[in-house]
């Protein structure tokens, strides 16, 4: 995207640069690009992620200021007419940095989509038990596996109808995909805890009668930690983390 710099980074806050899209960004030095500052009024190229702009590129030279021009002459006014000057009651706020415009956290990264995560679970994360996953990767796996056991129940009242005359249920491919589903769901489960900064060993607390699906449930709840941990980085909100890994 490209955009034009309103106001460059500085001891007073992070620059500001107005995108084509009419949206205004912050930024920070350390994004621009091939070395250089930035001037109110110069070109630029950036990647837009929430109102931050990342890999800044400057696409000309800074604009030349126009010199000031001359005050004009005022003439000497009655010491009676001269008013005085008073503070105003309310000081124009400083730009926010990125961290005070969210709270605190960074914007989210967006994510692959819930069926690709329920797809992934169910392949190549099967037996992953390391990591982190975020929220959405959970739910997303949850939800398609309900809707699983729904699609398996059908076929097996169908396929008992055929093969028994519905005079027996066998299901069959229920307990098939009951079979199949429970290692990715415990690591799907676990990942999320590492998520939380927990220790995926808390699973175990699901054994507890009563209360211990409830404890995992509230967890499952709670938004991704922003920071990294000896998990691994944050999925959602570390721009640098793929969600394939």
């Amino acid at each position: 995207m490209r955009g034009q710099v309103l106001k460059a980074d500085g001891a007073d806050g992070p620059g500001l640069i107005l995108g084509d899209d009419g949206v205004r960004y912050n930024y920070e030095q350390a994004q621009v690009r091939g070395g250089g500052s930035l001037a109110p009024g110069q070109k630029v190229d950036f990647i837009g992620l929430g109102d931050e702009a990342r890999d800044i590129y400057a696409l000309g030279p800074a604009p030349q200021a126009a010199p000031p021009e001359p005050a004009p002459a005022m003439a000497a006014a009655p010491a009676a007419a001269v008013r005085p000057s008073y503070p105003q009651p309310h000081a124009q706020p400083q730009a926010r940095t990125a961290s005070q415009a969210y709270g605190t956290k960074p914007p989210a990264v967006q994510g692959d989509g819930v069926w690709t995560y329920f797809i992934r679970s169910l392949t190549k994360n099967y037996f992953k038990f390391t990591g982190r996953a975020r929220r959405q990767e959970y739910w997303g796996y949850t939800l398609f596996n309900v809707l699983a056991y729904v699609v398996v129940f059908f076929l097996d009242i169908v396929l008992s109808a055929i093969v028994f005359g519905g005079d027996e249920f066998v299901p069959l491919l229920t307990l098939l995909w009951f079979l199949y589903q429970i290692i990715p769901s415990i690591a799907v489960t676990v990942r999320r805890l590492h998520d939380q900064d927990l220790s995926g060993w808390l699973y175990l607390i699901t054994w507890v009668p009563y209360i211990g699906w409830l404890v995992i449930f509230v967890f499952m709840l709670i938004d991704s930690r922003p920071e990294s941990n000896v998990h691994g980085p944050s999925p959602k909100y570390d721009p640098a983390t793929s969600a394939f890994n």
